[in-house]
């Protein structure tokens, strides 16, 4: 009996110590901890304010305020440079929390096989597929090709002649290489551009004979003296129906920007799924949906399974690309160096001479 009450009474005082501790806010394991968000969430976007990248996340910035679908503000942090690599890897090494996340396209596949970036998807974790954009192949107006499938045979026959302007390791570069690689033996020769605007004084400059915009960018540059050979979509895209695909003129080529969301590894899956139907929500509004389609870009939505689908494909989509070594160049320094050394040479045989 006496010890019944005493197991009784200790079970009372330590029911009562914990309720006094948690009065307190000591040693109290709460709710407040699974709390999301407790502040601001951060959109790392890995490009300059004003880009493509940027002004697609605002969208969804300005939607989810407008109808107030989070607690807390959804804050913008460009962090550009080296082809969007510095900002990934600020995400990348950013605290686990989903307080901090990366909008970022497909150059995550790319920076990391070409050697730009050691990280890509698989170090971060996925939210969502929020939209897929076509590319187009474009050349200037005076240009003497009239098809995509006429300029490949012209890079088939003279491989390296035809200059393709890009960025070196971007999905832009990407979408030439699947080019080569439906049209075996074709080469172009890349050379390192920039952005969109520059690559489209680059072409109307004649510096370049071709380069690639997605269909948002060329919709803003066609009136500025150039013409789209063909999409490089698996269907042609709906707002230029009368442009072929690269498949339909002899060109097994399929490539385009999906715009991926990720947060960093280790983020829990209910910080994850609270992302999710956040971006879900706000994709549903109408201003996103009139928006992206002023983009002309398909609103596609992908979570979960569907999402880790096409992270898997679009991986296995670049294995068969292989990136051409670098052409050496020669040794200038030791060149120089031995013409500067017989100089001296020859120098001071004709001193001794004299």
């Amino acid at each position: 009996m006496r010890s019944s009450t005493r197991c009784a009474f200790r079970l009372w005082a330590s029911s009562a110590l914990a309720g006094f501790l948690c009065l307190f806010g000591i040693g109290c394991e709460s709710n407040t901890e699974d709390e999301f968000p407790k502040k601001e969430i951060t959109v790392i976007v890995p490009f300059a304010a004003g880009g493509g990248s940027d002004v697609f996340v605002r969208i969804f910035q300005e939607a989810i305020r407008k109808n107030e679908l989070c607690p807390h503000p959804i804050v913008v942090k460009n962090v550009s440079g080296a082809g969007g690599t510095i900002g990934s890897r600020t995400a990348r090494e950013a605290k686990p929390d989903g307080h901090t996340i990366l909008c970022l396209h497909d150059g995550i596949f790319t920076a990391q096989h070409y050697g730009n970036a050691l990280w890509g998807p698989s170090d971060f974790e996925p939210i969502a597929a929020t939209g897929r954009s076509g590319v187009v192949i474009a050349v200037s107006e005076n240009s003497p090709f009239d098809s995509l499938g006429q300029l490949m045979e012209e890079a088939l026959k003279n491989p390296y002649e035809l200059v393709f302007g890009t960025n070196l390791g971007a999905p832009n570069h990407y979408s030439a290489l699947f080019l080569q690689k439906g049209k075996p033996g074709a080469k172009f020769r890349f050379t390192q551009t920039g952005g969109g605007a520059k690559r489209l004084a680059q072409l109307k400059g004649g510096h370049v004979d071709l380069t690639g915009f997605s269909v948002a960018e060329y919709e803003q540059f066609k009136a500025a003296g150039i013409r789209a050979l063909a999409v490089v979509s698996e269907e042609r895209e709906p707002s230029f129906p009368d442009l072929p695909t690269a498949k339909e003129q002899g060109v097994d080529a399929i490539h385009g920007l999906m715009q991926f969301w990720w947060a960093p590894k280790g983020t829990s899956p209910n910080r994850i799924a609270y992302l999710e139907n956040l971006l879900r929500e706000a994709m549903a509004t109408a201003s996103v949906q009139e928006r992206l389609s002023n983009l002309h870009m398909d609103p596609v939505f992908q979570v979960g399974e569907p999402l880790r689908e096409t992270i898997r494909q679009r991986s296995a989509n670049l294995e068969g690309i292989t990136i051409e070594n670098k052409t050496p160049l020669p040794p200038l320094e030791w060149i120089v160096l031995s013409v500067v050394g017989v100089c001296s040479i020859l120098v001071w045989r004709e001193a001794k001479k004299a």
